[in-house]
C-alpha cells in the first residue's frame, strides 16, 4: 500500500494501479494481473456487494439532510456494519438478504467516528412513534450540560428520518426537524416532530448535533469534529406482511343420494 502525494490524485483504476481511501488518506496499490477465485470466494463477493449497496443506499438517503462532515472511513465502517446485519441468522451464501429484524443492529452507529452523541448530550434520545409522526423530546439544556468549545454560542439539534427498502434498492426523501439552542439564554424543553407514515420501508432515525459561534450577528459552524456528532438512534420496522388464510364455508355440502323406488332410481337430498 502506497500513499498518493502527487498534485493529481485519483480513486479507482488507472492503468495498473488502483486508488482508494484508507482511514481518510488517498492510497494506491498494484492491480493484480489475474485473479483465480473459488466458488466460495465468488459467493462471498456477492454478499459483500449486497452489503455495500445497502450501505450506499443509506448514505444516499441521508445525504440531503445530513450536514456534518463525516470521516473518510465512513464507507468502510458502514459496509462492515451492513455485513454483520446481512450475515446474522442467514446462512445462504451468495443469496443473503437484509432482514428487517436485524436492522436494529445499526442503532448507535456513529456517522462521525470522532464523537458520539453520548459525549455531547447529557440525555439518551428516545423516539416515540405516534400515528402520523415520530417525536423526540429534548429536555431543557443549559450550557454547562452540553460539551462545547469556549466560543460556542449556539447548538443545533436535528432529527432526520429516512425510509429505505434495502432489498428493492429504493428510498424515500428524508424528512427532518431541528431546534437551535442559544446557550446564553434560559434553557427550555422542546420536542422534535417528524412526519411519519408506516409502510413497506424501514425508517432510519438519525440525531445530529452541531455547534455554532455568533460573530457580528452571523452564525459560524464549528469545524472541530469533537463538537459535532450524528448517530443512528432508532430503526422503525416496516409493516409486517399479513398472510391471508383461505376461508371455508362451514355449511356441509349437500349431496344427492339415490334410492330405488319400484325399480326406478330417484335422487333424494341428504
Amino acid at each position: 500500500m502506497g500513499k498518493q502525494t502527487s498534485i493529481v490524485r485519483y480513486t479507482g483504476k488507472v492503468g495498473d494501479l488502483i486508488g482508494y481511501y484508507h482511514k481518510g488518506k488517498l492510497c494506491f496499490r498494484s492491480r493484480p494481473a489475474s485473479v483465480n477465485r473459488s466458488e466460495a470466494t465468488k459467493l462471498s463477493a456477492t454478499d459483500f456487494g449486497t452489503a455495500s449497496k445497502a450501505g450506499k443506499l443509506l448514505r444516499q438517503a441521508l445525504k440531503q439532510e445530513l450536514s456534518i462532515r463525516h470521516d473518510g472511513d465512513l464507507t468502510n465502517r458502514l459496509n462492515t456494519s451492513m455485513l454483520q446485519v446481512l450475515y446474522t441468522g442467514n446462512q445462504q451464501k451468495g443469496g443473503r438478504r437484509i432482514l428487517r429484524k436485524n436492522l436494529e443492529m445499526l442503532a448507535g452507529f456513529k456517522l462521525n467516528q470522532n464523537t458520539e452523541l453520548g459525549r455531547l448530550l447529557p440525555f439518551k434520545p428516545v423516539v416515540v412513534q405516534d400515528r402520523h409522526s415520530l417525536r423526540i423530546a429534548i429536555p431543557a439544556l443549559e450550557a454547562r450540560s452540553i460539551l462545547h468549545a469556549k466560543n460556542t454560542t449556539h447548538v443545533e439539534i436535528k432529527a432526520i428520518a429516512a425510509g429505505l427498502n434495502f432489498n428493492e434498492g429504493d428510498y424515500e426523501q428524508a424528512a427532518s426537524a431541528k431546534v437551535l439552542i442559544d446557550l446564553r439564554k434560559p434553557a427550555e424543553a422542546t420536542e422534535l416532530v417528524l412526519p411519519f407514515k408506516a409502510g413497506d420501508n424501514e425508517t432510519i432515525v438519525v440525531l445530529q448535533v452541531k455547534a455554532f459561534s455568533e460573530e457580528g450577528g452571523r452564525l459560524y459552524e464549528s469545524g472541530n469534529r469533537k463538537y459535532f456528532a450524528a448517530d443512528i438512534i432508532d430503526i422503525i420496522p416496516s409493516l409486517q406482511e399479513e398472510s391471508i388464510l383461505p376461508t371455508y364455508n362451514a355449511e356441509r355440502e349437500q349431496k344427492p343420494v339415490f334410492i330405488w323406488k319400484d325399480t326406478i332410481l330417484v335422487p333424494q337430498m341428504e
